[in-house]
């Protein structure tokens, strides 16, 4: 029946800096990025290789109004690394790198509050 989870949507209120964010912050790649009205674009962003795209919309228009936990977890093989990373480059952690019985868990946000689970395997 389906394949993939093609392409998810996250709110946000400026464009251009939620593409410098992502990329330049988290390491994604912009896949597409194309004119949808005047004010808005269909702009897409990907972890490299993978399959799911993250359509970074503008709030009231194709993205949600609201900010917080979005339900997307990023997963990890090098939880300590990824984190001491995302530290380097300003990232905002809502919750600080734990142990937890079924693995590491972070929380980060993005700079509208979109609120991304960074997750990695109990070793």
């Amino acid at each position: 029946m389906f394949s993939k989870i093609g392409t998810i949507t996250v709110g946000v209120t400026n464009q251009d800096k939620a593409l410098e964010f992502y990329v330049d912050k988290l390491g994604f790649e912009k896949v597409s990025d194309e004119p949808m009205s005047e004010t808005e674009r269909w702009l897409e962003v990907a972890l490299p290789g993978g399959q799911t795209h993250i359509m970074l919309g503008l709030r009231g228009q194709s993205g949600s109004d609201r900010s917080g936990m979005t339900g997307f977890v990023l997963h990890t093989d090098d939880i300590e690394e990824t984190c001491a990373t995302l530290k380097e480059r300003g990232v905002t952690f809502v919750q600080e790198l734990s142990t937890q019985p079924w693995g590491k868990w972070a929380q980060i946000a993005d700079p509208d509050g979109n609120e991304f689970g960074v997750w990695a395997p109990a070793r």
